[in-house]
Order: C-alpha cells, then structure tokens, then sequence
C-alpha cells in the first residue's frame, strides 16, 4: 500500500516534468505567424517567358493543329481549345438583353365602377301623391289614462329566511333523489 502510494507520487512529478519540457519545446519548435501588417505587398506582376504561348495570344500561335472542316463536333477536345472558347466568350460584346416589362401589381386593385341596376315597381293602385313621410295611424288613441292595479302588492314579496332556506332544501332533497334513482337504473341495466 505504502509502494503504491510512492510509486503514485513518483508517476506525478514525471508527468509534471514532462509536461513542463514539452511547453518549453513547444515555443521554441514553433515561430509566432507574421501578422497581416509586415507581410510584403505585392506591387508588379510579371510574365514568365519560358512560355511563350501564355500571353494573350494564346491559341493563335503557329503551333496550334488546325480544327478540322469535315468535323461535325464543335466541342473543343485540348484545354487549349476550352481556353479558346473561354476567351472567345469573352471578347464577344454581351448581348442587349431586353427589358423587362414592368410588373403593375396594382393593375387587379382598381376597382370595377359599374352603376347598379334600378329596380321600380310600381302598380297602378298606388295614388300617385304618396309620400313615405305621411305616417298612418292604426292604433286607436284613447284620451284618458287608465288606473293600473296590481291588487295589495308592492312590488317584492316580503319572504321569511326561513322559507327561503325551507325552499333551497326541498329543492337539494329532489335532485338527490333523482340522481341516486339515476344511479339505481344504471345498476340495474348493468347488471
């Protein structure tokens, strides 16, 4: 017990030493990136003359192996051919494309003003002098006012708390009844 223990502590400072030495290493191993400002600015392109048909004349050179007429394929078969085409491509002014019509998204939200038809019914019954302001009187007019009875009463009974209370009673006493019969058929239609 007492081995592992020494054996445990000895492992630890290893790896603390090791760990030690490989920060060490690590920073000298490895040099800090240049940042973006001392790299060197690029000022000149130049073209490398090895090469003569890399300029802008490529293709047109009197190296190139002229197409054949009698082909009916016109895809180019070198990558100095699709270098061809590709430049051709370029050097051909673009096309005028037409414009565009402008797209009215309104055009559907102007309203339809149209006169709505008219409708005249008439019957020759109807006296021609009729004004729809004259009011016709039905109900007989009687010039007197009426006495209105209602007997002894005032207006709200006058009720003892105790009948009410009597009431609310025999009003819990029937419903109880009536669902405990509830109860008693749904047992018996089970059963």
């Amino acid at each position: 017990m007492i081995t592992e223990l020494v054996m445990n502590r000895i492992r630890q400072l290893l790896l603390a030493i090791v760990g030690v030495l490989k920060r060490a290493m690590c920073c000298f191993s490895r040099r800090r990136k240049l940042s973006a400002s001392e790299c060197e600015v690029l000022n000149t392109v130049s073209v490398d003359q090895r090469y003569p048909n890399a300029g802008r004349n490529a293709g047109h050179g009197k190296n190139v192996p002229e197409k054949d007429w009698n082909s009916w394929d016109d895809s180019p078969k070198t990558v100095e051919e699709h270098i061809e085409r590709y430049r051709e491509t370029l050097a051909q002014p673009p096309s005028p494309t037409e414009p565009q019509p402008e797209v009215d998204y309104f055009q559907d939200m102007t309203p339809q003003i149209s006169s709505q038809p008219k409708i005249c019914i008439a019957t020759e019954t109807e006296a021609s002098d009729f004004s729809r302001l004259v009011a016709k009187i039905d109900i007989p007019v009687v010039n007197e006012l009426e006495d209105w009875n209602e007997g002894d009463r005032n207006g709200w009974d006058d009720a003892d708390e105790t009948t009410t209370k009597q009431l609310i009673r025999e009003t819990r006493k029937e419903l109880r009844a009536q669902r405990h019969q509830n109860r008693h058929q749904l047992e018996t239609s089970y059963a």
